[in-house]
C-alpha cells in the first residue's frame, strides 16, 4: 500500500515594492521518499567503507615500506660491521707479518756479521782478537790487561754492560725459574742456567737465549760450558 500525503508550502513573492504570500500543498508519496532515503544512506555507507578500506590499504602499504626500509639498513649495518672487522684483522695480521719479517731480516744481518767476525776478527786496541765461538758476540766483552786484551763473560760483570754485538743480560735463571742479579760469583758452581741476551735494533728487540753448565775442575776454577743457544 501506497501512503501519499500533503505538504504545506509556503513562500513570499515581492513586486513593486508589493509583498505577496503564497500557499500550496504539495503531493508527498511516502514510499518513494523511504526508497530514495535507502538508496542515499546505502550510498554514503558504500563511500565510508570505501574509504575504510583505502585507509587500511594505505597503512598495510606503508608498513611493508617501513619493513623493506628496516630490512636494507639492517643488511647495511651488519655488512658495515663485518667489513670494518675484517679491515682491522687485514691490518693487524699485515702489521704482525711485516714485524715478523723484519726481525727474521734483522736476525740474517746478525749472523752475517758474526760471520765476518769469526773470520776476520776484531782489532781491539791495537791488538787484533779472534772469537773462538759466535757466543762471544753476545755474552762477552773485551777488556784490556796490561798489553793484551781478554775476554770477559758478562754474567761476572756488572749490570747494562754492553758485549762485543752490544748485547746486554736481559734475564738469567735457572730451571726452577729463580732469578739471579748480576754479578754471578766466578768461582762457584751453579746450576744449568738460562741467560737471555738482548739488543735493540730499528726499535726491534732482538732476544738470543744461552744454555750454561758450571763444572769444578780444581779448587780454585770452576769451568763453564755453553750446551745451547739460538734466537728467541
Amino acid at each position: 500500500m501506497i501512503s501519499i500525503f500533503y505538504q504545506e508550502v509556503k513562500f513570499t513573492l515581492s513586486n513593486n515594492g508589493i509583498q505577496y504570500k503564497l500557499r500550496f500543498w504539495v503531493m508527498k508519496n511516502k514510499y518513494f521518499d523511504e526508497i530514495r532515503n535507502k538508496r542515499l544512506d546505502r550510498e554514503k555507507s558504500n563511500l565510508n567503507n570505501k574509504g575504510v578500506k583505502n585507509k587500511k590499504r594505505n597503512k598495510g602499504a606503508s608498513l611493508v615500506y617501513v619493513l623493506v626500509i628496516l630490512s636494507i639498513i639492517s643488511a647495511f649495518s651488519i655488512n658495515f660491521v663485518y667489513y670494518v672487522q675484517q679491515k682491522k684483522d687485514m691490518i693487524f695480521l699485515k702489521s704482525h707479518k711485516e714485524t715478523k719479517i723484519e726481525k727474521k731480516f734483522l736476525i740474517q744481518k746478525e749472523n752475517q756479521n758474526i760471520e765476518r767476525i769469526l773470520k776476520n776478527g776484531i782489532n781491539f786496541d791495537g791488538n787484533l782478537v779472534l772469537l773462538e765461538k759466535k757466543e762471544r758476540y753476545f755474552d762477552s766483552v773485551l777488556k784490556k790487561d796490561g798489553q793484551n786484551a781478554e775476554l770477559k763473560n758478562l754474567i761476572f760483570l756488572g749490570k747494562d754492560i754492553e758485549s762485543i754485538g752490544n748485547y746486554r743480560i736481559k734475564s738469567i735463571s735457572d730451571e726452577s725459574d729463580n732469578e739471579y742479579s748480576l754479578p754471578l760469583e766466578e768461582n762457584k758452581v751453579y746450576g744449568e742456567l738460562k741467560v737471555i741476551f738482548a739488543r735493540k735494533i730499528l726499535d726491534e728487540e732482538i732476544l738470543f737465549c744461552e744454555k750454561i753448565v758450571f763444572k769444578r775442575v780444581s779448587p780454585l776454577e770452576v769451568e763453564m760450558k755453553v750446551v745451547e743457544s739460538e734466537f728467541l
